[in-house]
């Protein structure tokens, strides 16, 4: 009665509707699956509205088959597979010579063909003699691209395939006449002149970055981060170099550059606006961190290492660059903070002797970070709506869904019980009085910022004004140690450490937790394991 493929029935007898999403259609190219509430336990009512929601799944996927490229993602599908058709058989004559006379008439008679067709705009057959139409089908399945004939993209990509067919056509003749003439006043050509030209690096570039921000692979702060990597790569190199061009030694000065390249260029007068080649290794001007500069080298790793499995490049030179550091340099940059910090943190956020805390965030910030080890991020991102409640459990849902929300690992989406301590604090009326003045943000005052996100001006209170008031500033003590305490009291605690790892938001390590612990652990073990951390408490 029930189609399996389309219905799902949870636990409590509500229906839901499952629709598969194709790869091509994911922003990832992954296959995925969309589930959406039918809000019935009715077999017979869920039954029509899931054949009513599969013929606009349906739809919707027809629709998305034949629109899911542009002009540019054509060019770039057919400019691959063009290069790659074209580089084979100049291999073959130079291998084997010129083409036979026969042969050079088939090509220029099929060149001819090519023009009259495109002026005709009407089909042709590819050099193997097949119809076009079969060709690009099999263009369109070696990619993994699926598009509907007869649509409008579909004639797009056949009018693009022409033009693209008949520039490799030509380009194959002149090189096949290249190989029959001998110009005795000439010198040959260097070999790297010899090189068919790819895309450049800032065509490369944004090639890569659309695609890392159509897959939503990279959260904001981490796509600026990237831009700035980028611009220095450009600058270093040229924006309009070749990248099949570049050579060990082009990586080489990326990376001699990077040794000597000042940290806060464009905040630090001595460097704001100059030239590259005059800020490198200036005196008493700091230098980038090993850490920083590992980012850039990951960058561009990866950035090379995508390009080589698009057939861009053939190998990648950026591989396995990075600055090896120290122990010192490896050792944490955060110091946990002792009970007695702890201590004085909490009476200065909750009782304010000294009238420290002038804004609400500054004390509820402060008190969810004691009391759950979250990020900064996650906790200044938090809407109303993350407030949550399971059957007796408070508990903050942390996730990426809202404005501008993000999280830096799968793992990091998780549900993290609310402490007894803080709704003692009274964290519940607090989030009452927000709704009802209608706000959507737990922390409303915050701003958004593209490099720190939400919680800058707790940030800044936190390191730059409580901590130097408490007289407990180090430069290895900042809001994120509280993390660093939460995690190393819930360890001294013998709580296990897979489940700090879920309260906290590590990955999971190990086989059985990767593979075999996929449910993970209940709610209600997570609440019981956090509500062992006392720091104290203040009346």
């Amino acid at each position: 009665m029930f189609n399996p493929a389309y219905l799902l029935k949870s636990r409590n007898g509500i229906f839901f509707f499952r629709w598969p999403i194709p790869k091509e259609l994911h922003p990832s190219r992954t296959p995925t699956t969309i589930k959406l509430s039918l809000g019935t336990r009715e077999p017979q009512k869920a039954l029509r509205l899931s054949r009513y929601l599969s013929q606009i799944g349906q739809r919707l996927n027809d629709h998305g088959r034949a629109t899911a490229m542009n002009y540019a993602d054509i060019r770039t599908l057919l400019k691959r597979h063009f290069a790659e058709q074209l580089a084979t058989r100049k291999s073959e004559l130079d291998s084997h010579g010129p083409m036979e006379p026969a042969k050079l008439r088939n090509a220029q008679d099929k060149l001819v063909e090519v023009d009259r067709a495109i002026e005709q705009d009407v089909p042709l057959a590819d050099w193997y003699g097949q119809d076009d139409s079969e060709e690009l089908q099999a263009i369109l399945a070696k990619h993994g691209v699926e598009m509907t004939t007869g649509t409008s993209g579909y004639t797009l990509l056949e009018r693009a395939y022409r033009h693209a067919y008949r520039s490799a056509l030509a380009d194959l003749l002149q090189h096949d006449e290249r190989l029959r003439n001998f110009n005795f006043t000439e010198t040959s050509l260097p070999e790297a002149q010899q090189i068919v030209k790819g895309f450049t690096l800032a065509e490369l570039r944004e090639a890569y970055t659309k695609e890392r921000n159509v897959g939503k692979n990279w959260a904001e702060k981490t796509a600026y981060e990237k831009s700035v990597h980028f611009a220095l790569l450009e600058e270093i190199l040229g924006s309009k170099k070749d990248a099949r061009a570049i050579s060990a030694g082009d990586a080489k000065t990326v990376k001699d550059t990077l040794l000597a390249y000042p940290k806060n260029r464009t905040k630090n007068p001595e460097t704001r606006g100059k030239p590259l080649a005059d800020i490198l290794n200036l005196p008493r001007v700091a230098k980038l961190e090993p850490a920083t500069l590992n980012k850039y080298f990951q960058t561009y790793n990866d950035f090379f290492e995508w390009a080589k499995d698009n057939n861009h490049i053939d190998s990648n030179l950026f591989a396995g660059l990075s600055v090896r550091q120290g122990k010192k340099s490896n050792d944490s940059k955060r110091d946990p903070y002792s009970d007695r910090d702890v201590g004085a943190i909490l009476r200065a956020v909750i009782l304010n002797p000294d009238g420290i805390v002038s804004k609400p965030y500054q004390k509820w910030a402060t008190l969810i970070g004691i009391y759950t080890g979250a990020r900064l991020g996650e906790i200044s991102q938090l809407h109303l709506g993350d407030i949550r409640q399971e059957s007796d459990i408070w508990y903050f849902d942390i996730n990426d869904e809202g404005d501008r929300k993000s999280v830096k690992t799968h793992a990091a989406k998780r549900q993290v019980p609310i402490h007894n301590r803080l709704i003692e604090a009274g964290i519940l009326e607090y989030v009452e009085a927000l709704r009802s003045r209608k706000a959507d943000k737990l922390f409303p005052d915050f701003t958004y910022d593209i490099k720190n996100g939400w919680g800058r001006q707790q940030s800044r209170w936190f390191n730059e004004r409580l901590l130097v008031h408490l007289n407990l500033k180090t430069k290895t003590r900042v809001f994120h140690s509280l993390r660093h305490t939460v995690n190393t009291r819930l360890l001294q605690l013998n709580v296990p450490d897979p489940l700090v790892k879920a309260i906290i938001g590590h990955e999971p390590e190990g086989m059985t937790q990767k593979q075999y612990f996929k449910e993970g652990y209940t709610l209600a073990q997570r609440n019981e394991a956090l509500q062992k951390l006392d720091f104290g408490w203040v009346d």
